[in-house]
């Protein structure tokens, strides 16, 4: 009886068909364990890029209305982000929504800079546990478009926005100004 049982499990049929399944499993588990193991390291490691936010991530632009008409953006970034950096993400976002729109000039209230601590413990049914926190910093401005006009603060959406993605892009954020900013940001939490 054990040699019949033994010999069913090892037909040639049943490992054939398992195989395809068995790989597609192990390829499966192969690609999300390595997109999971960087996904934290991608959020936190670098400085802000010109990208809009997502919900995966707080880090780059966001654009919403405000009751008066006028648009307010948002830049978030790393710890390590200069909140000049995130300044010029949000400027060349509210030039280029702007010129999307076909507005030819726009003004910008100054920039707002604020830091937002991560949670360092979330409750689950076990009580909490202890999680690495995504702290960040947020520049945030208000626009309006085609401001009547022309006093200092007016600026030209397509010049403004090409210039400012073309410093972003060739700009690059020294380590030691990187990590005084990050050092702020965690004097600022209590890390």
């Amino acid at each position: 009886m054990a040699d019949r049982a033994r010999n069913a499990f090892r037909s040639e049929a049943g490992i054939r068909s398992a195989w395809p399944n068995f790989l597609i499993a192990n390829a499966a588990a192969a690609l999300l364990c390595g997109c999971s193991a960087n996904l934290g390291d991608l959020s936190t490691s670098s400085v802000a890029a010109y990208q809009p936010a997502s919900l995966f991530s707080p880090n780059g632009y966001s654009v919403s209305a405000n009751a008066d008409g006028s648009l307010h953006v948002t830049a978030a970034g790393s710890p390590g982000t200069p909140a000049t950096r995130l300044e010029k993400i949000a400027l060349a976002r509210a030039a280029e929504y702007g010129d999307e729109r076909h507005a030819k000039s726009f003004k910008a209230t100054s920039a707002q800079t604020a830091i937002t601590c991560g949670k360092t413990k979330i409750a689950n049914k076990d009580g909490q546990i202890n999680v690495k926190p995504l702290d960040y910093r947020v520049v945030a401005i208000d626009v309006t478009y085609e401001p009547n006009g022309q006093d200092a603060g007016t600026r030209q959406t397509g010049e403004t926005a090409n210039a400012l993605k073309a410093e972003l892009q060739s700009e690059t954020v020294p380590p030691e100004v990187q990590a005084a900013a990050a050092q702020e940001v965690a004097q600022y939490c209590r890390r």
